[in-house]
């Protein structure tokens, strides 16, 4: 059986998607448990500071979930190319055969 090689580059573009998602689930645990402390501490109130606890959330976590969506898809996209490639030459190769096959029963006629 043929099986098809992931590519290189696909590869290292999944592996870091995968620790930017790591990533971004820590960093949205701790900022979850930085705005909890800062209530339960006073210092914080939710209302009237919505968009400032949005804009922390945004900036620390939000970024690196859309880094790592963009290099998913951007590693999927890589290994459709790689798979079209191998398609084409494959194609090449089986044309290329053919015609030498029939060249060869040409000239034994």
């Amino acid at each position: 059986m043929d099986k098809k090689k992931l590519p290189i580059l696909s590869t290292v573009l999944y592996v870091i998607a995968g620790l930017l998602v790591v990533y971004s689930i820590w960093a949205a645990v701790y900022s979850a448990n930085y705005i909890s402390t800062m209530m339960k501490q006073g210092q914080l109130v939710f209302s009237g500071n919505e968009f400032e606890i949005v804009s922390f959330y945004m900036s620390n976590v939000a970024q690196y979930v859309v880094f790592a969506i963009t290099l998913f898809v951007l590693g999927r996209i890589v290994l459709y190319f790689s798979f079209i490639e191998e398609e084409e030459e494959l194609d090449a190769s089986f044309e290329i055969s053919s015609t030498e096959d029939d060249e060869v029963k040409v000239l034994e006629d």
